[in-house]
This record gives structure tokens, C-alpha cells and sequence, in this order.
């Protein structure tokens, strides 16, 4: 199978994330996309404990869109070189790509043996924020590469469902008891308000 991985904190996921794995799959020729939450963050920012954030995630499983543990079970932090390599291993069956959103290249060259990365693994770049306009330029200035290869996908198409929805933006209005109903699924909202969750 072909499979796009959106790895992440999903601290709490939310309807961003949703529609951005439902856009991968009609965008991009594959079977599945798998949302992997982190362990722990690789540039340490503070996370709910990963049994938390790992059941939220699933909340968003649909029949091609599922979740992995597989760093969770790593019980450490894991940087994504590691994980693409470990997963070759595990699934020679399967072929890989991992989603990044344009929010993230930026901090790109602070991930370990990056150049490595995007000269060994298709990745795919996925608009952030409110436009997809120059978006191939800033991917190829952020991964110094010009022009880009083939196994980087940049989803710049003027379909592409843009959203702004961030899980800190989410954490800063529960923090003010405003409503997150509109950015977030309401198994989700259920979830950390059953088990009062951000509350502090």
C-alpha cells in the first residue's frame, strides 16, 4: 500500500487534521493515510500524557484514515529519520511518504540529519495558514533545493481546503472557557471534558 503519514503532537487533534488526512487522500495516490502522534516532543515542548492523546486520535479513524503508536511505543523521543527508516523494516510492503505543513519549514533545518531526509524520503507539503501562493518557492528555499525533486509533492492546487485550526489556538480558548465546538469533533470535546483535560 502507498501511505501518508501525518505525524504530529494531536494536542488535541482537531478538525484541521481531519481535513487535512481527507485532502491527502484525494490529492495524492493513496490507500491510507496514518496520523502518529509523538511520544515526546523532539524540541521538548510540553505535551498531555500520550495515552490521552493517543485515544483522542483515534476518535478521528475513518476506514483510510487510521492511527498509529508506533512512536508512541517507542516510549522516547523520536525524531522522524529514525521512524521512516524503522518503519522500511518493519512494512518492505508498504510505500511511505511523510505530510508536513507549511507552518513547519521554518524550524525544518533543526530536525536531525534533515538534508538526509529529503534526499532519501518522498515528503509531501501541505498549505498552512490562509494561502497556498508561493508555496513551492518557500519549500524550496526552506529545503535548499531548487528545483524541487519529484519525490517532494508540494499541494499548492487551488482546491486545497486551507485551515488555520492549531491545537495551541484550541488550549488558548479552553483556557477562557470559550467554545472550541466549530475546531474540534465532538467525541474529542467529549473526551477532554470527561476527563478534564487543559483545565489548567
Amino acid at each position: 500500500m502507498k501511505i501518508a503519514i501525518l505525524g504530529g503532537a494531536f494536542d488535541p487533534p482537531h478538525l484541521g487534521h481531519a481535513i487535512v488526512a481527507q485532502e491527502l487522500l484525494q490529492h495524492l495516490e493513496i490507500d491510507e493515510v496514518w496520523l502518529m502522534p509523538v511520544y515526546s516532543h523532539p524540541l521538548n515542548k510540553a505535551l498531555l500524557p500520550a495515552v490521552d492523546r493517543l485515544a483522542m486520535t483515534k476518535l478521528l479513524e475513518t476506514e483510510q484514515i487510521k492511527v498509529s503508536d508506533f512512536e508512541i511505543k517507542k516510549a522516547d523521543t523520536s525524531y522522524t529519520i529514525e521512524t521512516l527508516q524503522s518503519l522500511e523494516k518493519r512494512y518492505p510492503e508498504h510505500e511511505f511518504s511523510w505530510c508536513i505543513g507549511s507552518d513547519m519549514l521554518a524550524d525544518f533545518h533543526k530536525w536531525k540529519d534533515w538534508e538526509t531526509l529529503i534526499a532519501q524520503y518522498p515528503f509531501v507539503i501541505y498549505p498552512r495558514g490562509f494561502s497556498s501562493q508561493d508555496l513551492t518557492l518557500k519549500v524550496e528555499a526552506a529545503f535548499k533545493l531548487s528545483p524541487l525533486p519529484a519525490r517532494i509533492q508540494v499541494l499548492n492546487d487551488a482546491d486545497i481546503t486551507i485551515t488555520n485550526i492549531s491545537s495551541t489556538r484550541i488550549k488558548t480558548k479552553l483556557k477562557k472557557h470559550e467554545s472550541i465546538a466549530h475546531l474540534i469533533p465532538v467525541e474529542v470535546q467529549s473526551y477532554i471534558k470527561t476527563n478534564h483535560l487543559y483545565e489548567r
